[in-house]
């Protein structure tokens, strides 16, 4: 506890090196302590008559074999570390591409600066490297190098030197661990390769599927006695977002990557060999792609109110209309105008001391303060209330309900008898899902600044699921004329409010879409004790009323950046 609360502290160090030599040391001597109490039975200080007609000369060169078995036990037993358990942590990045290059690749940042006028490219790799201090071979066999070039730099970094020589004069500065060998450019088999590994710190993002559910195999002969076997599997995702086969990262070395390379997903880690250019190209692209996907949090509410309270708080919604003195969305995608994103202004508050009223985007701040404001006062009701962290640009969905399954397709199995036919309904094909509940499925992509998000967003409600009558089937006994059987097919019927729509908020803003109406309509009767209960006369004691209360159903989305330590982003104006 001291050492993890406390590990730069040197007084705790040793305090714990202490510990630990103490608790080895312990655990040495119960092992000798141990060992004696086994031996001390055979011990020639102990004798006994039995033990004296029985005693072997060669006594004590070689351990007894409970010793040995005890020695192996312990030997074998298993050891729990100390740090078994716990937690630790560390700082930085888990691998590091200088690390792969070798200590070559931070040699070759170094910056030079070279004057020369006239001198051969044997002379100028001869000066280069007492400058620099780098071993340069080169083969003196080379035509290049009796040609002659002027150097006049300042301050360049030494790869894009060498560089711009190998461009111009068809050489290759092959960087190895410990030196740089010159060779020809223009063959191929003078090229130095090397293997290298790299270890990703970010993953993979793969589709989310179990094992195949079922294979199908089939053998195709063809009349040249060539056997095609073609296997089809069939597999179940049970996160279904549009995930590729292959990850962008495996795409983009597959494209862009010359060299030889492979990929263990279990393992994060990438082999790959070439030349230490095209070793290059596959390290930037590694450097782009092994970065943490951003993420963001989505919190929605699925709340009914009563219509004051509705058109208290200002949300009627009608096509077109857009008063000043709200913020209007901003629209990146052009599928939208200014009419897509109504406001309302001037609208009375809600509660004591709300001085905000809502809008169709609203803060963190005005969005709590206004939902507490209705649940207090009794004008709402929260359906639901989901959350859920995603990746960007990747589908998520969001359910919370009574899910039903019914069949859609049916066969009617008939038996004929002599006066009469039996008949069934055989239901056919897969069953249909049919939610009782809120749904919301939901898409965010980040913008290029990081402050703003485009939502997708599609929320869904069934209310009132029920099965009614589809189709009847009847068994009729036309001798006895009476009815055998009788089958009635129900299907489900249920009320869906349902939206869909694209819209850009900022990090921490609120989404407000809703206006769906649903009624409640009671009819209550009251009377007057036995007159209300006399024909004809009655009605005049009698009082019919019909009571309509009109709900509005509003959906509440909040979308809120998480960056990679898990903190909440809210960008401030």
């Amino acid at each position: 506890m001291l050492l993890a609360r406390a590990p730069e502290d040197s007084a705790v160090q040793r305090l714990h090196s202490w510990v630990s030599q103490q608790r080895q040391a312990a655990r040495e001597k119960a092992l000798e302590d141990k060992i004696r109490e086994i031996d001390a039975g055979n011990s020639v200080f102990n004798p006994t008559i039995p033990g004296l007609l029985t005693e072997n000369k060669d006594r004590g060169l070689p351990a007894s074999k409970d010793v040995r078995d005890t020695i192996e036990k312990i030997e074998t037993s298993r050891v729990i570390p100390e740090t078994y358990g716990t937690v630790r942590r560390e700082k930085g990045p888990l691998f590091d591409l200088a690390a792969a290059r070798g200590p070559m690749a931070k040699l070759m940042e170094k910056e030079v600066t070279i004057h020369l006028d006239n001198v051969t490219l044997e002379n100028l790799i001869v000066q280069l490297s007492q400058i620099t201090g780098i071993n340069i071979v080169a083969d003196k066999s080379l035509p290049v190098l009796k040609q002659t070039l002027s150097v006049n730099v300042d301050k360049v970094r030494l790869s894009e030197f060498l560089r711009y020589v190998e461009r111009n004069y068809e050489v290759q500065f092959q960087v190895g661990p410990e030196l740089v060998w010159v060779t020809d450019a223009k063959d191929p088999k003078k090229l130095m390769e090397e293997t290298r590994f790299y270890r990703l710190r970010t993953g993979f993002v793969r589709p989310a599927r179990l094992g195949a559910e079922e294979a199908v195999r089939t053998e195709t002969r063809a009349p040249n006695n060539v056997v095609t076997v073609t296997e089809t599997q069939r597999f179940r995702r049970f996160v279904n977002d549009e995930a590729p086969e292959s990850p962008s990262l495996e795409q983009a070395i597959t494209n862009f990557f010359t060299g030889k390379w492979y990929i263990d997903y279990e393992r994060n880690l990438i082999v790959a060999r070439g030349t230490p250019e095209q070793l290059e190209v596959l390290e930037r692209l590694i450097e782009e792609f092994d970065r943490p996907i951003q993420q963001v949090l989505i919190e929605a509410r699925f709340v009914t109110i009563s219509k004051p309270a509705f058109l208290q708080l200002g949300l009627l919604w009608e096509t077109g209309r857009a008063l000043q003195g709200a913020r209007v969305p901003q629209d990146f995608t052009g599928l939208a105008s200014l009419q897509s994103f109504p406001t309302v202004n001037n609208v009375p508050a809600v509660g004591i001391g709300l001085q905000e009223v809502f809008t169709n985007i609203l803060g963190r701040r005005a969005l709590s303060a206004t939902l507490s404001a209705l649940e207090q006062s009794g004008e709402s009701q929260t359906i639901s209330a989901p959350r859920l962290t995603v990746l960007n640009n990747r589908p998520a969905t969001i359910s919370d309900g009574k899910v039903q399954y019914y069949y859609e397709e049916y066969q009617v199995k008939q038996t004929v008898q002599q006066y009469y036919t039996a008949s069934s309904w055989v239901p056919s094909g897969r069953p249909t899902k049919v939610t009782a509940g809120a749904e919301l499925n939901v898409l965010a992509s980040i913008a290029g600044d990081g402050k703003h998000i485009i939502l997708a967003l599609n929320p869904r409600v069934n209310t009132d699921v029920q099965l009614v009558p589809f189709a009847t089937l009847t068994d009729y006994d036309a001798q006895n004329k009476q009815v055998l059987n009788s089958f009635t097919l129900k299907l489900p019927e249920y009320r869906t409010q349902e939206l869909a729509t694209r819209v850009v908020v900022r990090s921490g803003e609120t989404v407000v879409m809703g206006g769906v109406l649903e009624r409640e309509r009671t009819t209550m009767v009251e009377a007057v004790p036995v007159l209300g209960n006399i024909p004809v006369i009655g009605a005049a004691f009698r009082r019919r009323t019909e009571v309509d209360k009109p709900r509005y159903l509003l959906i509440f989305v909040t979308a809120t950046i998480v960056n990679e330590k898990g903190e909440f982003v809210i960008y401030e104006d």
